[in-house]
């Protein structure tokens, strides 16, 4: 996706330049930051539980192992997973196959957390398997994926989920979506920040003529 620029007619507008340089990265940033923090929240939560139930396994996995011997020990481990740790396994196997630029992979780990784990872990899920997907070079189907979650989500959620749609949406040149997540941004937007999604809805419409 291009990053964002437009004229401003010799204005100099320090937060709108910085934005509008930086468009990827700071979504990108915020997305990460999400996911890690959550993940982070998620795993040591079900880390406590596992280790109360005397569920060593999954820790042993995470101890001893790294690269592709820990993917294919986390792969055999979940099959058989009991319920206390299965989620968190899903999560440790999303991380360690992106890490492994196996996102294909990781992207179907995201998908069973998704359908089986609770609420703000399920929220978490979707964001982190419509970025394993786009990573994948599937961008039509995470960008379907944020499409539908986008008026499922908790309203604090919204913002982020728009955001990566409106990226993975523009980089795969599925304007309708992309132009949607961007007019609720607007919406929701205050400032410089209101004048950098009208520019982006003002390009998206020209592309579309």
């Amino acid at each position: 996706m291009a990053d964002i620029s437009f004229d401003r007619g010799g204005q100099d507008n320090p937060l709108a330049s910085f934005l509008g340089n930086n468009w990827r990265t700071l979504i990108a940033a915020v997305v990460a930051a999400l996911l890690a923090v959550g993940g982070y929240a998620a795993y040591t939560s079900y880390a406590k539980k596992a280790k109360a139930q005397a569920e060593n396994d999954l820790g042993a996995i995470i101890a001893s192992k790294t690269g592709p011997e820990r993917l294919s020990a986390l792969e055999a481990y979940v099959k058989t997973a009991p319920a206390s740790t299965k989620d968190a396994a899903l999560l440790e196997l999303a991380r360690t196959a992106a890490e492994q630029g196996n996102h294909a992979k990781a992207a179907e780990a995201w998908n069973q957390l998704a359908l089986a784990a609770p609420g703000g872990v399920k929220d978490l899920a979707v964001l982190g398997q419509a970025s394993a997907l786009a990573q994948a070079g599937d961008k039509a189907q995470a960008v379907k994926l944020l499409a539908d979650f986008m008026p499922k989500a908790p309203k604090a959620f919204q913002p982020l989920v728009a955001r990566q749609l409106a990226a993975v949406a523009e980089d795969a040149q599925a304007w309708t979506e992309a132009l949607a997540a961007y007019e609720r941004l607007r919406e929701a937007a205050e400032g410089g920040n209101k004048a950098l999604f009208e520019a982006k809805i003002t390009e998206i419409k020209a592309k579309t003529k």
